[in-house]
Order: structure tokens, then sequence, then C-alpha cells
């Protein structure tokens, strides 16, 4: 089980869209457990993670990017990302994606949104393993960005969307 919510938002600095996303998730994560936002405490692992403190087989994870905030909880490992589709970096995608994925996005109607759903893929997947980016970002790899999206892992299930502009990811493990 896992539950993904997101919000539309014109907050721009980070820190603000930081506190959304903690609002986003302790208001959603209430709903569902039937507390109060207030019995809900969010504190950071030795790696920056978030976890729900004094709530044991809950696992989160939060994103913000500019115009949206998202959340993502479930009873296993659970990773969410989102950005804005900008433009294709090539030099970034050089050291973060496989041969293959650059395929992916070489072959996709729109290359941006390619390679922005590639980037909240393995983010969401870094996200769920505990390491963030100091993670190795090529040891998972797409076969699609088709909805299951298709990989190596055996693991994990991953599933993307575009939503307002805005390439959001989501990796649960299985």
């Amino acid at each position: 089980m896992y539950k993904l919510f997101f919000e539309k938002t014109d907050i721009l600095t980070p820190k603000e869209q930081s506190a959304a996303a903690h609002s986003l998730l302790k208001r959603s994560l209430a709903q569902h457990l039937g507390l109060t936002s207030d019995d809900i405490i969010i504190k950071k692992d030795g790696n920056g993670a978030p976890f729900v403190e004094g709530v044991d087989g809950v696992f989160v994870s939060i994103t913000h990017t500019k115009g949206m905030v998202a959340c993502a909880f479930a009873d296993s490992r659970v990773g969410v990302d989102a950005e804005n589709i900008n433009v294709r970096r090539k030099n970034v995608e050089k050291r973060v994606f496989l041969p293959c994925e650059s395929e992916l996005i070489d072959s996709a109607r729109d290359e941006n949104a390619a390679f922005f759903t590639l980037w909240t893929l393995k983010e969401s997947w870094l996200k769920a393993i505990g390491t963030g980016f100091a993670g190795n970002a090529k040891a998972v790899e797409f076969y699609s960005l088709k909805n299951p999206v298709t990989s190596n892992s055996d693991s994990f299930s991953f599933f993307t969307e575009i939503q307002d502009g805005c390439a959001l990811s989501v990796c649960i493990e299985r």
C-alpha cells in the first residue's frame, strides 16, 4: 500500500516549499492514521531522509519544486520526486543515465519531459533506498517511461506522470 499526494503551489523559496511539503505530509498522514497534524512529528535520519517519530511501519518521502509539493507514504520503503520540466541537461545525463536511458530520451516525442521523467525516477529510487544522490544512480536501469515503469529492479515498482509542467515519480518497495 502506498499513498501519493501533491499540490500546486505558488510558493517560491525552497525553505517555504519544504515547509509546505512537510505540512502536506503531516495533514495527509494524520488523516490516514486518524490523528491530528499536531500528533505527527517528522524528523530526519542521518542521511536527511524524513521519518515519522513514534510510528513504526510507515515510510515517508517528500519533494518540492517550483509550483508543486508532494509526499508519499507506505508500509514499505518509498521515494517521491518532482521536477519542473526544463531543458534536457546532457552534461548531467552522462553522469546519471545509462546509454539505453539516453536512447529512451532521444526517441521520446518530448526529450525534455523524458529527461526529467527519468531524473525523477532515479531520484525517487535513491530516496527509497535511503542514499539520495550519494548513491549510484546508474545501479537502476529504466527500460520504458510508461506505467508501470519497467526497470532492472526486482525489489521496487515505479510510477510516473506529468502534472502541470512537472515530472512526478514514485518508487515503492514491493
